[in-house]
């Protein structure tokens, strides 16, 4: 589960999940809407290899959602869904399967600016924010 809050020039991005992978999930699903093209090719899907290692969750967090940033940009890679997602330790490896196309060039970058990754009442969570 994922909901958006609206700040300025930014975006604020808040996950919950009953584990911690699910919280990758679901901010991989809150970008995916976020760039997702208003008509979807109908190309064929491909999938890309992301690989990354931090010292805490929140961080990986971070960096996950700045390599999606990276794809959408770089590649023009718009995100569907996970193929594959492993997180173990500081490493995460997932296979995301997604499109080439024209994403909405929305999201800029990630922030540090109120960054958490946490289990509280049950519920793992993360928060991101996004400059756009």
């Amino acid at each position: 589960m994922y909901r958006f809050a609206e700040h300025g020039g930014e975006v604020e991005v808040e996950v919950e999940s009953a584990d911690e992978a699910g919280v990758f999930a679901a901010a991989l699903e809150a970008f995916a809407e976020l760039v997702s093209e208003e008509e979807r090719g109908d190309g064929d899907l491909v999938e890309r290899e992301v690989e990354l290692q931090a010292d805490d969750r929140a961080l990986l967090l971070a960096d996950w959602l700045n390599e999606l940033v990276f794809l959408a940009e770089v590649e023009r890679f718009v995100p569907r869904r996970l193929a594959a997602f492993e997180l173990q330790g500081g490493r995460l490896r997932a296979t995301v399967v997604g499109r080439r196309g024209r994403p909405r060039q929305l999201v800029k970058a990630v922030t540090l600016s109120n960054l958490e990754f946490g289990y509280e009442g049950g519920v793992w969570h993360g928060r991101v924010v996004l400059d756009v």
